[in-house]
Formats: structure tokens, sequence, C-alpha cells
């Protein structure tokens, strides 16, 4: 029993009501340092956002004995070669423009991402729709060895695609530009 009645359930109360707090300032703590943890797994890989490639670069190990490798004068970007006499199709055309400007392949497309003509083998329709896209949201930095350009063609916005050799290339030439339109002149 104590002196002052009340001090022992006062005491008891006020024990309780300290743990609780504690317990709740624990769990709050817990979430906390759980949260990023859980919203990390949460998160999902686009599925159209294509991984980058990586490339590898041969480094000289310190004191090998072989002398570095000087690489081979750059050829000329641009060949002397006619885009338009002479072909048959739109496709031909294309083809040549790419053998020109030394790109492995070219595609026209609309702005809403469907194929209008392609030098190679025509890319899927999923493919030219997500590079029409990323051009329509100017996604920085592009995927490596794409150029992405539009052109104006008789009140219609064209997306070009154009896969280079280079990794760096980001945009075109202004007469590779030029040489579509009068391709795209001749043909449609």
């Amino acid at each position: 029993m104590s002196m002052i009645a009340g001090i022992d359930t006062t005491l008891l109360f006020l024990g309780v009501a300290i743990l609780g707090l504690c317990i709740v300032a624990g769990l709050l703590l817990m979430k906390r340092r759980s949260g990023p943890k859980l919203r990390a797994h949460k998160l999902s890989m686009d599925p159209l956002r294509a991984p980058l490639r990586v490339q590898k670069i041969p480094v000289p190990l310190p004191g090998s004995t072989s002398e570095p490798v000087t690489p081979a004068p750059a050829q000329p970007r641009q060949r002397k070669i006619d885009c338009v006499s002479g072909k048959a199709d739109l496709g031909e055309s294309l083809a040549a423009l790419a053998e020109k400007y030394s790109l492995e392949e070219i595609t026209l497309a609309t702005a809403d991402g469907l194929l209008l003509a392609s030098s190679g083998k025509a890319p899927s329709a999923d493919t030219v729709a997500r590079y029409a896209g990323m051009y329509a949201e100017n996604v920085q930095p592009r995927p490596p060895g794409i150029m992405l350009f539009g052109l104006e063609y008789k009140g219609s916005l064209l997306v070009g695609v154009a896969k280079t050799r280079d990794l760096y290339a980001q945009e075109p030439e202004q007469d590779l530009l030029n040489e579509t339109k009068d391709i795209l002149n001749r043909w449609i």
C-alpha cells in the first residue's frame, strides 16, 4: 500500500502508455527503414525499353611490350551515290541512301508509328512505334547507334530512324535530310 492514494494506478497507467508509445515508435521506425526496399522490389522494368549495349575497349596492360594499335583512317561519311535515278522503288532508294551515308539501315514511319518504308528487312511494328514515340517525346539520350529525325512532307510529319555503325551519332546531317526529302518527292 502506498502513502498517497492513486499513485500506484497512475504509475501503472504511465508505464503502460510509455510502453505503448515505444512499441508504436519502433513499428514506425521499422516501416520507414523497410519502405524503400519494398518500393524497389515493386519497380518493374519497362518492357519497351531496350538495354544499352556495352562496347568493350581494349586497354593496354601496364608493362606490356606490344605497340599501340593505330586506328585505320576513317572512311568518308558521304559517298558519291545517286539515290533516286535508276532505282526501282522507295526501298531501293533508301538502301542507296543508307549506303551513301554509311548507315546500317534507314526506316521511315508516320508520326504515330506506322511503317512507311525501310532500306532493309522491315522492322517489327513495335520497334517502329517505339522509336516514333521516342522522337515525339524527345527522349534523351537516345539508344546508342540510333538517329531519330523528323521530316515534314506534304503537311504530314514523318519520323526517320537510322541505325548507324557509330554508337555516338545522335543527329543526322542536313544533306541526309535533304536527300530523304528528294527520295520522298520521287516516290510518293
